[in-house]
């Protein structure tokens, strides 16, 4: 999971509740014979440097079946009846479809729901009444994530994010938290989206193993520079998939390139 920020109102979505404050989102997604909606997610995805808001798969380049506008705080939850959550723009991102889709999926090699993963899994939880809808700060919201430090290491082992328990502990973290650490906030919030599924730390450790390969042939030709050439490769424009787990692999090359850059999200 990275930084989320989201471009300045007014959009298609805040004009639509500025309009109709107790509509729902099924009134949003058939305005304009769903042409609202349509803008609405592809300027999310753009916010998004075209990335999934939690596991960092490129979405932008998928069909628009594959992608899927998400309420980070459920829109169903009537806990605090002044707050439309379904039509505020502050509370939707986008997601992949988490492994949910037997088309783009291979689900006997990874079986749902062990393999569900981003607000599928969050969905899975809250079906079951393993996750309340009220969920501000019992996972992280990426729009409340510091651009520095990363907060998230990459087990180079197993492929899965964990809590960077020094960085968590070197931040001053403003955003809400349940937990008695921030930490815990990091190890909860990839739990939850079941970040480490096996499918995500599949594809990790092919990000992995590319790494190595370009690690390699740079030792080979003797090119010290890799780690710097590596960091404007995959930081120069918005945003390679699995930006956090690149992001851990470079450490300190890609910390001091992303910095030059002014990085904020």
């Amino acid at each position: 999971m990275k930084k989320i920020n989201k471009s300045l109102p007014p959009n298609v979505l805040t004009q639509f509740q500025q309009a109709n404050p107790n509509a729902d989102w099924s009134d949003f997604r058939d305005a304009e014979q769903g042409n609202a909606y349509k803008a609405l997610r592809m300027l999310i995805i753009n916010d998004q440097g075209g990335l999934c808001a939690y596991c960092e798969q490129t979405i932008s380049t998928r069909p628009a079946s594959s992608q899927r506008v998400e309420h980070f705080h459920s829109k169903s939850d009537m806990s605090h009846p002044e707050v439309n959550w379904a039509l505020e723009w502050n509370n939707v991102i986008s997601v992949c479809l988490g492994g949910s889709s037997a088309i783009d999926d291979d689900h006997e090699r990874h079986p749902t729901p062990a393999n569900l993963s981003c607000d599928a899994f969050k969905a899975h939880l809250e079906g079951r009444g393993q996750l309340s809808k009220d969920i501000e700060g019992n996972v992280l919201n990426p729009l409340e994530l510091p651009a520095f430090p990363c907060l998230f290491a990459f087990d180079k082992s197993t492929g899965e994010l964990k809590a960077d328990h020094a960085a968590c502990g070197a931040v001053h973290f403003e955003g809400r938290n349940a937990y008695s650490s921030l930490a815990e906030l990091v190890e909860q919030t990839i739990k939850i989206f079941n970040l480490n599924c096996l499918r995500l730390c599949d594809e990790r450790l092919e990000i992995l193993k590319h790494y190595n390969q370009q690690i390699t042939r740079a030792r080979k030709t003797n090119n010290r520079n890799i780690f710097d050439q590596l960091a404007k490769r995959w930081f120069l424009t918005p945003w390679p998939s699995f930006f956090t787990t690149r992001r851990a692999l470079l450490g300190k090359y890609a910390e001091n390139y992303l910095e030059s850059k002014s990085y904020n999200g």
